[in-house]
């Protein structure tokens, strides 16, 4: 009887002790890919905002997905979808928030810094956000870059090639 008890206090100590010890895993989880594109930020980010190079086919693909997008933070519903085409840019970054039956299930965002100036360096990440009660879940959320990074990864691709031939009409229909 000794040994039971003993081993059900032992299991009960590791396990708060393991919940306590994940409380210090943080409950925010940032997935980041970045590729130089052949551009200029400011002509990229205006063929990304204005939906000439479309954010949904770029984080979708084919998917039956409703990407939303601003060009600040994470903000109320209503703030994204505000910004396309109709007012300035006021930021290097657009952030999106991808929803599925109306739940959310992707917040990010694709940022555009011009380090040189032949290219734009193009960052697309995903911010993934777990309760702070959720130890396995956030433990699950620091290993999902090999899960969410190959889609990131495409995502920039299909934006450079996008790019390319938003760049190839423009200069074939104004000489």
């Amino acid at each position: 009887m000794k040994i039971i008890k003993l081993g059900l206090l032992s299991v009960l100590v590791f396990g708060l002790l393991f919940w306590g010890i994940t409380l210090l895993f943080p409950s925010n989880t940032v997935i980041s890919r970045a590729l130089n594109i052949a551009a200029d930020s400011g002509q990229l980010m205006r063929s990304v905002s204005a939906n000439e190079i479309s954010v949904q086919t770029l984080l979708s693909g084919n998917e039956k997905l409703v990407v939303k997008t601003a060009d600040i933070p994470f903000y109320d519903d209503d703030l994204f979808n505000q910004q396309a085409g109709q007012q300035p840019i006021h930021a290097d970054t657009l952030f999106f928030q991808i929803q599925q039956s109306a739940a959310v299930i992707a917040n990010g965002g694709i940022a555009f810094y011009q380090l040189q100036k032949d290219s734009t360096t193009t960052q697309m990440f995903y911010v993934f956000q777990t309760p702070w009660y959720k130890p396995l879940l956030k433990m699950k959320m620091m290993m999902a870059d090999k899960a969410y990074g190959p889609g990131l990864d495409s995502a920039l691709k299909r934006c450079a090639i996008a790019w390319a031939q938003t760049k190839t009409d423009s200069t074939f229909h104004h000489p």
